[in-house]
């Protein structure tokens, strides 16, 4: 399977395991955000107003106020239903925190985190305030990390357990690039600094922005490489064709660790690509291997099937396909 081992039975439950907290978890986050804030009653000109207020907590703790309606047995049993519903919401969640926190333990235990813990309370925080695959695709060890989840099986990593994160940016993410930056420049996280293509946290996160500018360096030095127009495109399908994937990773620490996930299929030719000419001999010994165990897991994945000219174009990821069992487009591909 191109380099990558499945978990045992116990790695395999815990797994299994976490994703199933992590979607109750998400659920009872989204029906507690909805009674985010507070609600109560204010006087204005002799009259009392039902009012609801929420503390913008990156935006220099500013607080919003809406007026519901004034005082009457509707919005009575609206703030009623408010507080019952609130109170109701932060008991299921703190349940579901408190039965992750636990099942933490035997993540940590297990030895199957990947991620860095300080990267991985970053992601949950990126996506409690609403980033998610809209906004970015991040690849990188977190990829990997999230498809070891996703697959049950090791895939074959970098050396030493890495902070950085490779992100591509929507122009959503552009647009919301000041709550982004807010959130980075948190205590925990920052002061941070920009280097480059690159945010540097002070916490040792390294984020590398893979802009159009990057990509498209990438095209002129294949180009001077005499690269075929076929590799070209395959280039650009992997950057700007399939969307991110929601998966989950696991921090060092046992934390779930979500994540906007770039396509293993799109891994898998980027890998092929860049051991082919974008990096020095002595570090793409690695990457057709990478490529492999990315092509490997695709299916377990992704619902569609790689294409039969990316096949055609990278031989290590149909032999990964074929030797593997993938999607049964492809293996029809290999016999033909």
């Amino acid at each position: 399977m191109g380099g990558s081992d499945l978990f045992d039975e116990d790695e395999e439950e815990a797994l299994e395991k976490l994703e199933r907290l992590w979607i109750a978890f998400e659920e009872a986050s989204d029906t507690a955000a909805r009674y985010a804030g507070s609600i109560g009653w204010k006087t204005n000109g002799g009259v009392e107003y039902l009012t609801h207020t929420v503390n913008l907590r990156y935006e220099g703790n500013r607080q919003r106020t809406r007026s519901l309606g004034p005082r009457s047995p509707d919005t009575e049993r609206r703030k009623a239903a408010f507080e019952a519903g609130r109170e109701q919401a932060k008991v299921e969640l703190d349940r579901i925190q408190g039965r992750l926190d636990i099942h933490a333990k035997v993540l940590k235990a297990l030895r199957i985190g990947r991620v860095q813990a300080v990267t991985a309370r970053f992601l949950r925080e990126l996506r409690s305030e609403g980033f998610g695959a809209a906004h970015f695709t991040i690849g990188g060890n977190a990829a990997l990390a999230a498809y070891e989840v996703r697959a049950r099986r090791r895939m074959p990593f970098s050396a030493g357990v890495s902070q950085d994160l490779d992100l591509m940016p929507t122009e959503l993410f552009v647009g919301d690039r000041g709550l982004f930056d807010a959130i980075a420049a948190r205590k925990i996280f920052g002061p941070v600094e920009e280097r480059r293509d690159s945010l540097v946290f002070g916490r040792g996160i390294v984020l590398r922005l893979l802009s159009g500018d990057v990509i498209e360096a990438w095209r002129r030095r294949m180009l001077r490489a005499d690269a075929p127009d076929e590799e070209i495109d395959a280039l650009n399908w992997a950057f700007e064709g399939p969307e991110a994937i929601p998966l989950l990773a696991v921090g060092l620490d046992g934390t779930p660790t979500p994540l906007p996930a770039l396509d293993p299929r799109a891994f898998a030719i980027l890998s092929s690509l860049e051991g082919r000419y974008l990096v020095d001999p002595s570090r793409a010994e690695r990457l057709p291997a990478l490529a492999a165990a990315c092509a490997a897991v695709a299916s377990t994945i992704v619902a569609e099937p790689f294409e039969r000219g990316h096949l055609a174009l990278f031989p290590e990821i149909a032999d990964a396909i074929d030797e593997g069992g993938g999607h049964a487009d492809d293996r029809i591909v290999m016999r033909l």
